[in-house]
């Protein structure tokens, strides 16, 4: 695959960058970057040419290399093109010595560190959910020790421990002492769910170390790479609303949690991404709404049945189109956790237990399979790349349509 053309190559390309203090990064060795800041006060003079790299103890460090040839030809000194600037910036690492030495010395907080860095300048979408898991299981345990140290027995070891942990529950902000309860480890259930905990960690330890290994930050990769994942950890059935259990579910509801509930029942869309919803993205001409930003980077337009498209109409009537589509009562947007106690409340209400508002979703998708509607349809509406969790979750509920389907188009002697 041929290798993307850097923004910062040409003068061109710069100059389409906008005034701003802050860096255009680019990687250009392991563990240096290259940037090229087009400061506010540049105007006609050009942008700057700054590197970057770190200590081994993990001290980052800047400096600024000289003027880029954006208004005057690089004479190799105080103004330098782009080929310029990358030997310009490689000197430096050389004399300051850390390239030689920050393989070795790289810790895997340093990795962890490194690689969300890439992956934040790179839009990745669950983030936030590999840091806090890293921070919860990865760091505590792997962080302080050198990459180059690590072994099979001690990847292993660790994956194995978080199958075998006390529980932490959640404590104040200023608890002294964690709070620890005991689990049962004699119950299969249990060591499923932690196996598969145990394995979603893993793949985000993974991740780290192959992007630090990829770029040439540590030598040798088989610590990790041989140590695989359990089998058989995600058999869990998956919890369906029935007909009646939505009516009660909405009949019990009122106010902004009832907009919430509805809206996630007529999309199938995730929290996060109802919550990011602005009133521009109801398209009342197609009666469908846009989902900009999704957990797979891949943005969707979701028709609406005829109520839902009545409730997006309600909630969008007059009012500026860069307001949040869906409200708390209090008029502010929804962020996570401000609608448990509002969730809660209803449950109750409707007289439902263990239910969670992402299983709306899991509910959006079944009715429909149930249907008829192909895994592919079903797949486009929830955002999915591919039809591979439409088919984990889902495939089972249409039999009706599979059968249906062979005796249609399947040969026959008749």
């Amino acid at each position: 695959m041929a290798q993307r053309r850097s923004v910062l190559s040409s003068r061109t390309s710069r100059a389409a960058l906008p005034y701003s203090d802050a860096p255009e990064w680019e990687i250009i060795n392991p563990g240096l970057r290259l940037g090229y800041r087009r400061g506010r006060g540049s105007y006609g003079r050009g942008g700057s040419w700054l590197a970057a790299s770190r200590l081994p103890g993990g001290t980052r460090i800047q400096t600024k290399l000289g003027r880029a040839d954006d208004a005057t030809a690089a004479d190799g000194n105080g103004v330098l093109s782009h080929e310029q600037a990358k030997d310009a910036a490689r000197a430096w690492q050389k004399a300051l010595k850390v390239g030689s030495d920050a393989p070795a010395a790289l810790t895997v907080n340093d990795a962890l560190d490194r690689y969300f860095e890439a992956r934040a300048a790179e839009g990745m979408k669950s983030i936030d959910d590999a840091k806090t898991r890293a921070a919860f299981h990865i760091r505590p345990k792997l962080g302080s020790i050198k990459v180059a140290d690590l072994t099979i027995e001690k990847v292993r070891t660790w994956r194995d421990g978080m199958v075998t942990a006390k529980k932490r529950l959640r404590t104040g902000k200023f608890a002294k002492k964690a709070n620890i309860a005991q689990v049962d480890l004699s119950d299969p259930e249990v060591i499923r769910r932690r196996r598969d905990t145990a394995n979603r960690t893993l793949t985000t330890l993974k991740a780290a170390l192959n992007w630090a290994f990829n770029n040439r930050l540590v030598a040798d990769d088989t610590a990790w790479r041989l140590v695989k994942p359990y089998r058989g950890t995600t058999s869990a059935r998956v919890r369906f609303l029935s007909p009646a259990e939505q009516k009660a579910l909405v009949a019990a509801s009122n106010g902004a949690i009832r907009d919430l509930v509805s809206a996630a029942l007529v999309t199938g869309a995730r929290f996060g991404e109802l919550a990011r919803l602005r009133v521009s993205d109801y398209d009342a001409a197609n009666k469908s709404v846009f989902v900009a930003e999704s957990k797979s980077g891949k943005p969707r337009h979701i028709p609406l049945p005829a109520g839902g498209a009545e409730l997006f109409e309600r909630l969008a009537a007059d009012r500026p189109t860069g307001e949040p589509l869906l409200r708390q009562e209090s008029g502010a947007a929804w962020a996570p956790s401000t609608y448990n106690r509002s969730w809660k409340a209803l449950l109750t209400q409707a007289k439902l237990s263990d239910v969670t508002l992402h299983e709306i979703r899991h509910t959006y998708a079944s009715t429909m399979v149930r249907n008829g509607a192909p895994l592919i349809v079903v797949a486009e509406a929830l955002g999915h790349s591919d039809t591979r969790m439409a088919e984990k979750h889902y495939a089972h509920l249409a039999p009706s349509y599979v059968a249906d389907t062979i005796r249609r188009l399947a040969p026959d002697v008749a």
